[in-house]
This record gives structure tokens, sequence and C-alpha cells, in this order.
């Protein structure tokens, strides 16, 4: 679980990272971990985040990793954490936000139940946008428009080390290409981006871009679910979790179940 990044005094009220920021009686970080931990398939949970962790977060964790830098330096410290060098250390990991407050359980097994079916060496959680619309109306996400409907990405990828590991040289240059449209263009292919554009390509052809430019077989796994795909970047999202978690607390003291 990546839990680093810049302090956010605005969200945590410390100099602790966004996914230390309270929600309800527990804070993201830790609503995030109880979900892995509920999750069966989940064996160990290394949580890449400031050092030291503070105590209630350490206890829930089978391993505490200091953050090492940037998104591809902390995924780089906990893959290495976990792969010990026993048998089995390049079975598939997953890789979870901490800034996912709502995410469950029930959505993680579903995730990785696909994921594992699917046999790719990376699946990426995508969720519809209808999904997202009837969970949280009037939250701001960003939507890609494809052949096959709108979706927003997930904080779920289901990867295996080595893959990522052959993988990665191309994931920078990706990363770094961002935000400039022609280094992507040439990275991805004119052709890709157009079809980005338009809203005409379909998710098989991204995949297939994938598995050409990084080597590794990639597949969208799409979730339902849209606690998958609401992180919390601002005190208005904070705002709407914190009020979504008060009311499913409410709901359970009632005995009427969450909304």
């Amino acid at each position: 679980m990546l839990a680093g990044g810049p302090p956010a005094p605005a969200l945590t009220g410390s100099a602790l990272p966004k996914a230390f920021a309270p929600v309800g009686p527990s804070t993201m970080v830790e609503r995030v971990l109880a979900a892995l931990r509920g999750t069966p398939q989940v064996r160990r949970v290394a949580l890449v985040g400031p050092h030291p962790l503070p105590p209630a977060v350490a206890a829930a964790a089978t391993l505490a990793v200091p953050a090492a830098g940037g998104l591809l330096e902390n995924l780089s410290a906990g893959l290495a954490a976990l792969g010990d060098g026993a048998p089995g250390d390049n079975l598939p990991v997953l890789v979870t936000a901490a800034d996912v407050p709502l995410l469950t359980a029930a959505a993680v097994a579903a995730f990785l139940d696909r994921a594992q079916a699917s046999g790719a060496d990376a699946a990426y959680a995508i969720v519809p946008r209808a999904d997202v619309t009837r969970a949280a109306p009037g939250v701001r996400k960003t939507f890609v428009r494809l052949a096959d409907g709108e979706f927003t990405g997930g904080s779920l990828v289901l990867l295996r080390p080595g893959a990522f590991a052959r993988a990665r040289p191309v994931i920078e240059r990706a990363v770094r290409a961002r935000k400039r449209p022609w280094e992507l263009a040439r990275l991805f292919g004119l052709a890709t981006l157009i079809g980005l554009a338009t809203g005409r390509l379909r998710i098989a052809a991204l995949e297939r871009r994938a598995e050409a430019i990084a080597g590794l077989r990639a597949r969208a796994i799409v979730c339902r679910d849209a606690g998958v795909a609401l992180d919390v970047d601002t005190l208005e999202m904070l705002d709407f979790v914190r009020s979504r978690v008060a009311l499913a607390r409410d709901a359970a003291a009632a005995g009427t179940g969450a909304p």
C-alpha cells in the first residue's frame, strides 16, 4: 500500500501525508488497511509511508517501509520489501493507494478474482462513469471516453514484480511524458492518441498497445464499486467521504445497514 507523499496539513492537520487524514474514528489509511486485512486473498501488507508510522497504523501492517521518493520509487521499495527471497516471490502483488477510504474488502476480493483470472502481468481497475455518478453525485472525477464507455481509473493494480522491473524504463518514460502530448504520441503512437481524443478507441486496443510498448500483458478490469476510484485530494472530497462514513455508521447503529 502506498501512503507516502508530501505533507498535507490542510487535510491531516499535521505534517503527515494526506492518507493520514481522519475520517470518523480512524484515518483513511487505517480504513484501507482494514479492507485489505478483510480480503481473503491478501496474505501480507507492506505499507510504504512516513517513518515512523503512527502506532495504530504500524500495528495493522505486516511491513512498514519508509517512503523512498516519488510514486515509482515507493512502489519499488514496497515490492522489494515483499520480495524477501522466499519461494513464490514473483507472485502477483496488489498495489493500492491509501487515500480511498470507501474501499471495501468485497470490492478488493472481486477485483482480485477477475484480475487473477485474466492471467495479466499488470491488471488495472477502471470504474464506469455511471457507477461513480450513482454513488457520488456531484463529485468531480476525470473520465476517459472509449468506444466501450466512459471510465475513470481506480486505485487497485495487480502486478507481477518481474514484469514491472522489465517494463520500468517504459513506465518512467510515460510518467515523464504525461504532460507532453508529442512525447506521448511518440511513445503510444499517434493513432492511439487520436483514438482516445475521439472516443473511438477500445479497451482491447489499449491493452494491445501497452503490451507492444512495455512488453507485458496488461488488462483493464471493470469494477462496479465506485469506492475503488473515490480517492481524496481535496477538502471537498474529504467532507464528502466523512459524510458517507457517518451516514453508514448511523445506519448500522440503527440496525438498518449501510446505505
